[in-house]
This record gives C-alpha cells, sequence and structure tokens, in this order.
C-alpha cells in the first residue's frame, strides 16, 4: 500500500488538496495522511500588522489569534476525518508544529507522492502563485509532488511533457509507478520543438517502445515554437488533464524544465501538474 500525503494549512483549509488526495487515495488503494502544518511566522506577520493599526493590545490580540487558529484547526482536521471516513479510505493525521515548510520536506523522505495546493503559502501577506513555500517545497521535497488547481474536477486524460532529457523521462516513470491506475487513461506524450527543428522525437523508438509498456493508445506529438508553443497548447486542456513534468530544478540537458517553465505551468494552466526530481 503506497502512502500518499496531503499537506494543508490547518488555519486556511484547501478543500482541492483534500478532494484530490481522498480520489487519488481510492484509486490506489494508498494509505492517505492529512498533514495539518502551522507556520509560526504568519501569527507574527498578523500581530505587527494589527498593532501597527492600533486595534487591540499585544498580550489580547496573541491570545484572540491563538483561540482562532486553534478553533480554525480542529475544524480542518475533523472535515478532513470525516471526508476520508465517507470515502471509507485508510487514512491518518500529523499535526505539525514547527517550522512549515521544514517539516513538511522532512515528511516527504517518508511518501510516496505530496498534494498540495498551487496557492498555498503559509502566509497573511504573500499573495504570489507560486509563492515561496511551493518553490521551496518542490526544490527540496523528496517524493514527487502533485500540485492541484483550487477547482477539484476527476482526471480523465493524462499529458507526459517529454524532451528526451532524464529528468523528462524520471517524471513519466514516477508517475507511472506511483499512480499506475491512471495509466488505463487518454494519454499523450508532447514533446516542443524549435520551429527550425525536425519533428521528430528525441530517441524516438525507444520512447515509443517503452511508453507502450505502461498504456495502451498514447497519443505521440511533436509541437513547433518552443516553449511558447507548448504552453499555447496546455492552455486549450482542460482541468481533467494532469500534466506530468520533469525536475523543477534547472538542468543542463532540458530546454523545458526549470524553474520558469514549471512556474508557468502552475499560474498559466488550471490542471494539476505532477512533477519529480531525478
Amino acid at each position: 500500500m503506497k502512502k500518499i500525503i496531503a499537506a494543508f494549512d490547518g488555519i486556511r483549509f484547501s478543500e482541492s488538496t483534500m478532494q484530490y488526495a481522498i480520489y487519488l487515495a481510492k484509486e490506489s488503494k494508498a494509505h492517505l495522511v492529512g498533514v495539518f502544518l502551522r507556520e509560526s511566522t504568519a501569527l507574527g506577520f498578523a500581530f505587527y500588522e494589527m498593532v501597527a493599526r492600533g486595534s487591540i493590545s499585544g498580550n489580547k490580540l496573541f491570545d484572540d489569534i491563538e483561540n482562532s487558529d486553534k478553533a480554525s484547526l480542529r475544524e480542518s482536521v475533523a472535515k478532513f476525518v470525516a471526508a476520508c471516513g465517507e470515502a471509507n479510505i485508510s487514512y491518518s493525521v500529523h499535526q505539525d508544529k514547527k517550522n512549515a515548510v521544514e517539516e513538511l520536506i522532512h515528511e516527504t523522505l517518508f511518501a510516496d507522492l505530496l498534494v498540495i495546493d498551487v496557492w498555498e503559502t503559509f502566509s497573511y501577506i504573500e499573495n504570489k502563485m507560486p509563492g515561496w513555500f511551493i518553490k521551496q517545497v518542490l526544490h527540496e521535497t523528496h517524493c514527487p509532488v502533485l500540485v492541484v488547481p483550487r477547482k477539484f474536477r476527476p482526471i480523465e486524460k493524462l499529458i507526459y511533457l517529454y524532451d528526451g532529457s532524464p529528468a523528462s523521462v524520471h517524471a513519466i516513470k514516477m508517475a507511472n509507478y506511483v499512480l499506475p491506475e491512471l495509466t488505463k487513461l487518454k494519454t499523450e506524450l508532447l514533446s516542443a520543438i524549435n520551429k527550425n527543428a525536425a519533428p521528430l522525437l528525441p530517441d524516438n523508438k525507444l520512447v515509443k517502445e517503452w511508453v507502450s509498456r505502461h498504456g495502451s493508445g498514447t497519443r505521440f506529438t511533436v509541437l513547433k515554437g518552443g516553449e511558447t508553443g507548448l504552453m499555447n497548447r496546455l492552455s486549450k486542456e482542460t482541468n481533467q488533464s494532469l500534466v506530468v513534468a520533469g525536475s523543477y530544478q534547472r538542468s543542463r540537458l532540458s530546454m523545458w524544465f526549470h524553474e520558469s517553465l514549471a512556474n508557468l505551468l502552475m499560474r498559466k494552466i488550471k490542471t494539476p501538474v505532477f512533477i519529480a526530481h531525478l
């Protein structure tokens, strides 16, 4: 039985993370762990913001925020437990109380997949997407990550992003090994090339031979226009596709799977994105 972890800000609970995690755990008969994190600095940001406004005394403010956060956390955990019980899946709950990013990265060492909302920030003040928290987790994670949009939709199609690099091949391997149940879905392998390049897949024969062992009827598509062409194509996908991409870190061997593209994927398209490191 595989272990999937779903990361939650216990104060601002992500329904989408819960729904995707339960959906995948049920499909793969995996054990699901709800990891409820709390970023201690977030309380500090809220405190200083309200003190600056002169709205309330320091001691009372800390007490009010602490009590409110505890109530929100209890409500979030109860919602997760109830949903897992209704889905009849194996589950457990971890409540981590120290540094949120460090705790989560440590948890990924003992997991097969992490599910997290692309908007997760664990901050009262950050509103960029993807934010510092997501970027840090993607760089340091010890397992593949499924970054999910805010609205849940059942997955009906797999899209593999392939450029011939070890990073892109590794991502496809990990998606197949971690979520083999999804290989029965409609599948497309996309490869983007520069406009003057020959319209051929890198290692054409080998990749087709290998991918065909992990599912039937895969469609192989070569796009012209490089990264721009790729993003234009992906922007037309429905939010019921799952995009599989290579390492978040820049690779000398890959012209696509670097930080800027990963950020574009998370900002511009509305599908969940499966990201794996070598």
